[in-house]
């Protein structure tokens, strides 16, 4: 395949990957509160809390390799979400045969970027580096990443849920250690509900019902909002109504398929209720998403377990009123979840401590020492990890936003749940091209049916442009 890390631009992936950091606070006293440091944007609060928390963690990068013994093997991590600097240094003070340095060059696309120029110029690349469950494809496809079954990774495999382990697995290989997620649910203002004597709807047809009440009995409210232009929040809703568009398991072929009767379907019942006017259509994490948010117009937000962390600085009117449910089901009987963001920790090819490198992986993403760290205030990842996943600590933990509520019980059951998404090398293009790709239905020139339509005829063309046999 040709060059798979193209045009990703840095105000998309800053947008993506705002970065809570020293903002943490402003969620009070929850030590595990459901808020990983990925999202498709952020308000303005979030965001200079944001640049303050990478500011902070950025002087102390290089400290974490201070106090290692002599002799001991130097290892070189790239990443660049909040707090994970701590760990390095609990895992230095840990392990003295091995001395582990940490680099922040960049979020996202711009840390594949340099990866891949060091490996090009076989000078300069990472041991580790921190990778998001969908590049991890496209690092496999280019034999960037280590296989690290030979290091004895298999043996953590039932610590972890079932979809992050078969995230970092192709074939009889895994190529990473997985590490937070973001199971969806529907979070929601208890207040305005219970004013209209709405219950959390359980299916997607309540859901539409309900919409339509609501917004009948008070133009200026709506159940919730809607903006496909936010690309991994529309992957990860198709993901939980059964529709996920992707299937990869390496090699040249790949699935892709918007235009399948469960893709369609998921596209035509979004049609219906925006054409209906029953739900909002502004763009999330926007200043007025905010306020819609906290004025009683959207009663409630379809995300994941993160959100909490974002909404935090942004509300002011209904804080103690926010509780978690389950995302809607096509049918009571039904348990499908998606999953929004997420990082893994991967071993990058060519390293001369390959061992040492996986030590540190595995420590990184799992130990519970580590995780600890993770879920505290400064992290604020959700665990894939299932000793701390499912311990009675987390999952009674609070948060002011939710008042005495325990919006972790529904988080953590959810994570159990999440379906597998296989995704494919082309990701970068997908989520470049996305926002474009959907852009006509916020503004009402076209349908969800025909969007989809057209990016299914777009990804398959670049995918066959990049050597790729595209299925559906």
């Amino acid at each position: 395949m040709g060059d798979i890390h193209t045009k990703a631009s840095p105000l998309r992936w800053q947008r993506r990957h705002g970065l809570l950091g020293g903002g943490a606070a402003l969620l009070g006293s929850c030590a595990v509160v459901a808020a990983v440091a990925i999202g498709s944007g952020a308000a303005s609060a979030a965001t200079g809390a944001a640049a303050q928390g990478r500011a902070n963690d950025s002087a102390s990068l290089h400290a974490s390799s201070s106090g290692c013994r002599s002799g001991a093997t130097r290892i070189t991590f790239w990443a660049w979400a909040p707090g994970y600097n701590q760990i390095v240094s609990a895992f230095n003070s840990s392990h003295p045969g091995i001395c582990v340095t940490m680099d922040d060059v960049g979020i996202a696309n711009v840390e594949y970027t340099k990866i891949a120029s060091a490996l090009k110029a076989n000078s300069g690349a990472p041991d580790v580096a921190e990778v998001e469950y969908l590049e991890l494809p496209s690092l496999i496809a280019t034999k960037s990443v280590v296989n690290l079954v030979p290091y004895g990774i298999d043996s953590y495999r039932s610590d972890f849920v079932p979809s992050a382990w078969a995230a970092v697995s192709q074939g009889s290989g895994v190529y990473a250690m997985p590490g937070d997620i973001g199971p969806m649910g529907f979070y929601y203002d208890s207040s305005l509900l219970s004013k209209h004597h709405i219950t959390p709807p359980s299916t997607w047809s309540q859901f539409k019902s309900d919409a339509a009440r609501l917004h009948g009995a008070d133009s200026s409210a709506y159940l919730s909002d809607f903006d496909p232009d936010d690309v991994e929040w529309l992957l990860a809703m198709m993901q939980a109504y059964g529709a996920f568009p992707f299937a990869y398991n390496g090699g040249r072929n790949v699935t892709i398929d918007f235009t399948g009767s469960k893709e369609m379907a998921f596209a035509k019942y979004w049609d219906g209720l925006v054409a209906a006017h029953d739900v909002n259509t502004v763009p999330d994490f926007s200043n007025t998403f905010w306020t819609d948010l906290d004025n009683g117009t959207d009663a409630s937000w379809l995300m994941a377990a993160w959100g909490p962390g974002y909404m935090a600085p942004n509300m002011k009117k209904t804080v103690g009123d926010w509780r978690a449910a389950p995302i809607p089901q096509a049918s009571s009987r039904a348990n499908v979840e998606g999953s929004w963001g997420g990082s893994t920790a991967a071993v990058i090819t060519g390293t001369k401590d390959p061992k040492q490198a996986a030590t540190f992986a595995e420590y990184f993403f799992g130990s519970l020492k580590a995780w600890k760290l993770h879920a505290d205030k400064v992290g604020q990842a959700f665990p894939a990890y299932k000793p701390l996943l499912d311990s009675s600590s987390f999952k009674a933990s609070k948060i002011p936003l939710s008042g005495s509520s325990e919006p972790q019980q529904v988080f953590a059951k959810e994570a159990a749940a999440i379906t597998i998404a296989k995704w494919p090398p082309i990701m970068q293009y997908v989520l470049t091209e996305g926002g474009d790709a959907f852009a006509g239905v916020l503004k009402g020139s076209e349908t969800m049916t025909s969007a989809f339509q057209s990016f299914q005829k777009q990804l398959s063309s670049y995918a066959s442009s990049e050597g790729l046999t595209v299925q559906t």
